[in-house]
């Protein structure tokens, strides 16, 4: 009985685990030159961006989010490529842990 009770306690916390978003590659990024590498690379290095939004400038700014959480807390990451005329102009990683 014990055994069965600390197996379903295991399945339990294993389970509770919810991903959001697809993780990226963060190493990729030494491929990345502003000013030169376009946005089309950059999708291919990191897949379709979660979100992309157009500044009043035309600017495009491409978002990649990742997100794992579980009863003992989350962490967060997000790539924002910010492009000017199809070619990268900057780009942040941000992370959290909570």
């Amino acid at each position: 009985m014990k055994k069965l009770i600390i197996g379903s306690l295991v399945v339990m916390v294993l389970s509770g685990c919810v991903y959001t978003g697809t993780n990226f590659d963060e190493s990729k990024l030494a491929n990345v030159q502003k000013g030169q590498t376009t946005k089309q690379e950059i999708i291919s290095y990191f897949g379709n961006p979660s979100t992309t939004t157009v500044d009043s400038e035309g600017n495009e700014l491409l978002m990649w989010t990742y997100s794992i959480g579980s009863a003992f807390g989350a962490d967060a990451k997000v790539l924002a490529v910010k492009t000017h005329d199809g070619k990268v102009e900057s780009y942040t990683v941000s992370k959290s842990k909570s």
